[in-house]
């Protein structure tokens, strides 16, 4: 069972991304008891009309975000009003439901990414099929500019600086200059949750950037074209599915994003040699 005190933390959603436990530290050849911070992680229950619509292992914080940013990402739609509520079962994983309908497409049709081992796709036909194309306009900036914006992600991560073992998201809005962090044990959910923050304050993604801690595959090129998202920035690598799928919807991905270089997918003659 769950202790009172965490039920209370979860359900006002004042956790934190780390808990410290006791370990045995072995250092230059001798061990000792000592205790580190390890990056929280539960299982969490997604309900809408009292059915279950996915379940996810991930950091219990910004819950709300990681719902509205999740059924945006997997296109159920925009749910930017919507109330969610939080239960803390005797087992300690949560339970989130919303205040409206959403109704899931066929479970067994659903794609299973390659972070969970396995495809029910066959090609990029299928992949692609129902995701939108990108028709915004892709802004101009300066590669100096846009890795800024990555090492300011970078400082920001608290739970990975405590624990190193949190992936990181954000959404960056050149315009507003404004970027909305958010970390998890699952990269996939630290993207939902970036979505869901800039969802929640009214923020349209058409000119929005996608920054990555990690490595870009389809299924973060397909959350972000179900959101709108044209362009993604990544501090690793791009698959092979991503880049096709990026230009075919017109998308853009700027991989291993360091100080002097990067590899740029799609419509990456966009950036220039000055700052905007």
């Amino acid at each position: 069972m769950i202790p009172k005190r965490l039920q209370v933390e979860l359900l006002s959603g004042t956790m934190e991304h780390s808990r410290r436990i006791g370990v045995h530290r072995y250092i230059d050849g001798q061990s000792k008891v000592d205790s580190d911070l390890l990056a929280c992680e539960t299982l969490i229950h997604l309900y809408s009309d009292s059915k279950k619509i996915a379940s996810l292992l991930g950091t219990p914080c910004d819950l709300s975000a990681l719902f509205i940013g999740h059924a945006l990402s997997e296109g159920y739609g925009s749910f930017a009003n919507a109330q969610i509520t939080q239960e803390v079962t005797d087992s300690g994983s949560i339970n989130l439901s919303i205040d409206q309908t959403i109704t899931p497409g066929d479970s067994a049709e659903r794609i299973v990414t390659s972070s969970c081992g396995a495809c029910n796709g066959d090609g990029l036909d299928e992949l692609t099929e129902g995701l939108p194309s990108f028709n915004g306009t892709h802004g101009r900036f300066s590669h100096e500019f846009i890795h800024e914006q990555l090492i300011q992600m970078k400082t920001n991560q608290t739970g990975f600086n405590e624990t190193g073992g949190m992936h990181a998201a954000a959404l960056w809005s050149p315009s507003s200059n404004t970027q909305y962090l958010s970390e998890d044990i699952g990269r996939h959910n630290a993207v939902d949750k970036a979505i869901g923050k800039a969802l929640l304050d009214g923020e349209s993604f058409d000119s929005q950037f996608l920054l990555l801690s990690g490595r870009c595959g389809w299924d973060i090129v397909a959350k972000a074209a179900r959101a709108g998202i044209g362009t993604i920035v990544s501090i690793g690598a791009c698959s092979t599915l991503a880049a096709d799928t990026a230009r075919l919807l017109g998308m853009r991905i700027f991989s291993f994003m360091k100080s002097q270089s990067n590899v740029g997918i799609g419509l990456h003659s966009h950036i220039e040699n000055n700052n905007p």
